[in-house]
């Protein structure tokens, strides 16, 4: 049953998050350094997309400020503290552990509550509430951003979820019942489904380890993609391409091959394989697949550029 909206189509898009190697943690008992240890282990779960990643971190966790690039202190004792960007990823890299971009996906919640008395309600984007408070932020500590919905809905399925997300600009749905402290979790993407139940934190993490799952790529992994992309019929579109292709995180080089017509072939040296860099893309509207939903002949991909 799809919902009674008035959301216009927004253009699907990834969220870039400018702020994975950035966080604020408290300051516990005027320890300072366990307040770097845990800063760190903050940014290497966000940033690996792992739960585990401080386990496999080794002695770097004995000395975490030779990653810092910047922090200082609040009036009441919290740490604000940047890690270096380059320097994490090679401490990701020597411990076996993959590296997730900026560009991440953008998820609906879509969270129905069950009081007591047996009252049903939805959170929505307007009100305060703190279940979505809860779940703001584990998000912000596993780098995933978070859309909700404008008004409530009536009702919702599997069927229509993505439909749903779709209108809010979002690239999954995170489908919530929650009930007598406990919630049961689907997550609805294009890659499918999968489920999940517990506290009000295991949507997020639900959402965070499959995302990572596909997205994350191996930093020693480096490998070459011929991209493709018709469409390109003016210098503006050539720009806007070649600005977004160079500006992925996955991609560590690019460079023009060959032009015919309104079509330009690239050469992209990446983090991964074509099939992950092909989800990177996916995620944003502007450049659409020419694939088919095919799986990727050898390290080449087809698209078409829409302004």
């Amino acid at each position: 049953m799809a919902w009674a909206l008035v959301a216009t189509a927004l253009p699907v898009g990834a969220v870039t998050l400018g702020d994975l190697y950035e966080t604020d943690q408290p300051v516990l008992n005027n320890a300072r350094d366990a307040a770097f240890v845990d800063a760190l282990k903050t940014v290497v779960v966000r940033v690996s997309g792992q739960r585990d990643a401080p386990a496999r971190l080794g002695a770097a966790l004995n000395d975490p400020r030779k990653y810092v690039q910047r922090f200082g202190f609040t009036v009441d004792n919290v740490l604000q503290v940047g890690f270096d960007s380059v320097s994490v990823d090679r401490l990701l890299q020597e411990s076996g552990l993959p590296i997730w971009g900026r560009e991440r996906p953008a998820t609906l919640v879509l969270l129905n509550v069950i009081d007591p008395s047996g009252y049903s309600y939805w959170i929505s984007g307007d009100q305060p509430n703190a279940q979505k408070d809860i779940l703001e932020k584990v998000a912000r500590e596993r780098g995933l951003p978070l859309k909700w919905p404008a008004v409530a809905p009536q009702a919702i399925d599997e069927t229509t979820a993505l439909q749903e997300a779709e209108r809010y600009g979002a690239n999954a749905a995170l489908l919530g019942r929650a009930q007598g402290g406990a919630v049961r979790w689907t997550l609805v993407s294009s890659e499918g489904s999968s489920l999940a139940s517990g506290g009000m934190e295991e949507g997020v993490h639900l959402a965070a380890d499959t995302f990572a799952r596909v997205f994350a790529a191996s930093g020693s992994s480096l490998g070459n993609v011929v991209v493709e992309v018709s469409g390109i019929g003016d210098l503006d579109a050539y720009a806007s391409t070649l600005n977004y292709l160079e500006g992925m995180t996955l991609v560590r080089a690019v460079a023009l091959e060959q032009v015919a017509g309104d079509t330009m072939r690239f050469k992209l040296a990446v983090r991964g394989d074509a099939a992950t860099l092909r989800r990177a893309i996916a995620l944003d509207s502007r450049l659409v697949s020419q694939d088919d939903g095919a799986a990727p002949m050898g390290e080449r991909l087809s698209f078409r550029y829409r302004p």
